[in-house]
């Protein structure tokens, strides 16, 4: 089975109440796999397969996507626990998960900005340059000197 995919049991336990919901080793694992599903599936269009890929540990995997894999289980661990108690909603679980929303979206729209590992951000944040529009300075359509026949 699966250990640590995105998120780390801290990344995870940092958003659940140590004293009543703190998941241990094995808990994480099913979790684990669909929220790694989950969080490919959601970013595939903001960065490349071969990018994802090398996404395979906390470790090599950037902290704003620990960080979402982290809220996205601990939302599911909550509601598994609250569900045991509860009839009605996990208004804490759906907290969570909509922050990891939040931050997925944000990302989709270029407002967050994902740095790997290294210190480099690796997704387009919504700033533009030349080399984002046509004519450029690099490649104008037309020139002063151009000569027309």
């Amino acid at each position: 089975m699966a250990n640590e995919l995105l998120a780390s049991l801290d990344d995870i336990n940092a958003h659940l109440p140590s004293d009543k919901a703190a998941i241990e080793d094995a808990d994480d694992d099913l979790l684990q796999v669909e929220v790694y599903r989950l969080v490919r599936a959601k970013l595939s269009s903001a960065f490349a397969t071969t990018t994802m890929n090398t996404w395979v540990d906390p470790a090599s995997t950037p902290e704003v996507i620990r960080t979402i894999a982290g809220l996205v289980i601990a939302a599911k661990w909550y509601a598994l626990l609250y569900a045991e108690d509860s009839t009605d909603d996990a208004r804490y679980a759906n907290w969570l998960y909509a922050q990891a929303m939040d931050l997925i979206n944000g990302i989709l729209a270029g407002n967050t900005a994902v740095i790997d590992p290294g210190g480099e951000v690796i997704n387009d944040t919504g700033s533009f340059g030349d080399a984002d529009f046509f004519p450029n300075d690099d490649s104008p359509a037309f020139t002063m000197s151009k000569e027309f026949a």
